[in-house]
C-alpha cells in the first residue's frame, strides 16, 4: 500500500507542462454548445504572446480574474455565440 501512495503523490511539474503560459481572464463572453462550455476573452501575461487578448473556451467553473494556463497562445476560437 505504501508503494501505491508513494506513487500517485504529483509534483507540481507533474500537473503542469512546462511550456504553459499564464493569462488572466478579463471578460466573461457567455456559454456556448450544449455542455455548458463558457468562452472567456483572457490577455496573456507571459511569454512571447505577452499583451495578446485571447477568446477561449473553459470547461468547469470560471470567474474573471482567474489565470488559466495556455498550452498554446497563437490559434483563438472561432464560432458563433448564438444557439439555434
Amino acid at each position: 500500500m505504501e508503494k501505491l501512495s508513494r506513487k500517485l503523490k504529483l509534483s507540481r511539474s507533474d500537473l503542469m507542462p512546462d511550456d504553459a503560459v499564464p493569462a488572466e481572464v478579463v471578460q466573461l463572453l457567455g456559454r456556448s454548445g450544449v455542455r455548458g462550455v463558457m468562452r472567456v476573452r483572457c490577455r496573456v501575461l507571459d511569454g512571447p504572446d505577452k499583451g495578446k487578448i485571447l477568446t477561449r473556451n473553459v470547461f468547469g467553473p470560471i470567474r474573471e480574474g482567474d489565470i488559466l494556463m495556455l498550452r498554446e497562445t497563437e490559434m483563438e476560437t472561432v464560432g458563433r455565440m448564438e444557439g439555434r
